[in-house]
C-alpha cells in the first residue's frame, strides 16, 4: 500500500508519454523517472514492471492468439492501446499493429478506411453512430474534419449525445473507438496534433525482432517447451488470482463474524481451507519455478540463432542507404524465415528429435 501512489504515477507516465519511443529510450526514461520519484521521497516497488502491473497473463495469451508478436515492446504497446484516453496514432511500418487490431476487434465489425477512400465519411459516420471501431490507414497528415472527433467535442440535446462532423450533427456512441495508422517511421506531426493523440510506436527494434524470432524458433522446433512456457505464464496469473480470492473470502468471514472468533466453527474451517490451499499453491509455484529454469536453459540455446536472424534483417534494411531500390519488408523476411524452417530440404533430412543437429 505504501508503494501504491509511486507505482500508479509511474504507470500513468508510461501510458501517457512512452508510447512514442523505441525500446531503448523507454528503458532510459524509466531509469530517469525512478530517480525523479526517489528525489521527491515517493515509494515505489523496485521490481515494478508495466507489463505485469497493467495486464493479466490470460490477456497476454489472448493477444498472442490475435497475432500480436510476443515481445515486450509489442505487449507494452497493446497495453497502451487498451488504456488510452486520447485516440491512438500508431506508427506501424511492418503492419504488425494493423494485423493485431483487425483480429482483436473482429467480433465488433471493425472497419478499415483512409482519407483517400471515397466512402471515408460514410464509414466514419457509421462507426460514430453505432459505436464501432474504425481504423484510418496511411495517416501522414490529419484531415481537419477529424478535429472535433479527436477533441471529443460532444454536446447534449435532450436525451441525445451529438457530435458535429463537417456540416452534420451525428449521434455519438460512447463505444466508438478510432485508431489512426501510419507506415512511415519518419513521419513528422505538428505539436498541435501531438497534444491530441496518444502515440504508439510499433517500429521493430533489433531486440524486439530477436524476441519474435526466438518465439518462432521455439514454437516450430521445440513445441513442448513453448507449451510449457505458455502454461507457466497462465498458471502464475491463476495462482495470484486464486490467492487473492482466498484472502477476500477470509476478510469477508472476519467482517461478518460475531462474538468470539475462536468459537466460530465456520471461520476456523475457512482458515484451515485457506492454509491448505495456500500450501498447495506454494508447492505448485515451486514446481513452476523448476520448470521455468528448464525452459530458460533451452531458450538460451536458440538465442544466438535469433540474434543472427535479427541482425540479418537490419543488415538488409540498411541496404536502402546504398540504393533506394533495396527495400525489404518485415513480412518478406518472415516468409523467408518460415520457408527455411518448414521447407528446407537440408532440415527435412534431420529428424525433429535431433535438436542439436537441426540447430
Amino acid at each position: 500500500m505504501s508503494c501504491l501512489v509511486g507505482d500508479c504515477l509511474f504507470a500513468a507516465g508510461f501510458l501517457t508519454y512512452l508510447g512514442f519511443f523505441d525500446h531503448y529510450y523507454r528503458r532510459y526514461l524509466q531509469v530517469e523517472w525512478r530517480d525523479a520519484i526517489d528525489m521527491v521521497s515517493l515509494k515505489m516497488r523496485q521490481e515494478m514492471k508495466f507489463v505485469e502491473f497493467l495486464s493479466k497473463p490470460s490477456e497476454r495469451l489472448e493477444w498472442e492468439k490475435q497475432e500480436l508478436p510476443n515481445d515486450e515492446l509489442c505487449i507494452e504497446n497493446a497495453i497502451i492501446l487498451k488504456h488510452y484516453n486520447r485516440y491512438p496514432l500508431v506508427i506501424d511500418p511492418s503492419e504488425q499493429a494493423l494485423k493485431y487490431l483487425m483480429n482483436h476487434y473482429k467480433h465488433k465489425k471493425i472497419q478499415k478506411t483512409s482519407f483517400a477512400d471515397d466512402g471515408f465519411m460514410k464509414n466514419l459516420e457509421t462507426a460514430i453512430r453505432f459505436g464501432l471501431p474504425l481504423v484510418v490507414q496511411d495517416v501522414e497528415k490529419i484531415d481537419p474534419i477529424l478535429n472535433s472527433v479527436l477533441n471529443k467535442e460532444v454536446q447534449k440535446d435532450g436525451g441525445r449525445v451529438l457530435i458535429r462532423v463537417g456540416d452534420q450533427e451525428i449521434d455519438y456512441s460512447e463505444a466508438f473507438t478510432l485508431y489512426m495508422i501510419t507506415r512511415d517511421p519518419n513521419a513528422v506531426f505538428t505539436p498541435d496534433l501531438c497534444s491530441r493523440v496518444t502515440f504508439v510506436n510499433f517500429t521493430v527494434t533489433p531486440s524486439s525482432l530477436q524476441n519474435q524470432c526466438l518465439n518462432i524458433f521455439l514454437k516450430e522446433e521445440r513445441p513442448e517447451i513453448d507449451k510449457k512456457r505458455n502454461d507457466i505464464t497462465k498458471l502464475q496469473g491463476e495462482f495470484r488470482v486464486k490467492l487473492r480470492q482466498l484472502e477476500d473470502q477470509l476478510l469477508n468471514e472476519l467482517t461478518e463474524s460475531e462474538g468470539n472468533i475462536l468459537q466460530n466453527n465456520k471461520l476456523i474451517q475457512t482458515l484451515e481451507t485457506l492454509q491448505n490451499e495456500a500450501k498447495e499453491i506454494a508447492k505448485e509455484v515451486a514446481q513452476a519455478d523448476e520448470t521455468m529454469k528448464e525452459v530458460e536453459i533451452v531458450t538460451e540455446e536458440y538465442l544466438p540463432l535469433a540474434n543472427m536472424a535479427s541482425r540479418l534483417f537490419f543488415t538488409l534494411e540498411g541496404m536502402s542507404s546504398i540504393h533506394f531500390l533495396y527495400q525489404y519488408s518485415l513480412q518478406y523476411f518472415m516468409d523467408i524465415l518460415f520457408s527455411v524452417i518448414q521447407k528446407s530440404e537440408t532440415l527435412n533430412q534431420i529428424p525433429k528429435t535431433n535438436h542439436e543437429a537441426r540447430l
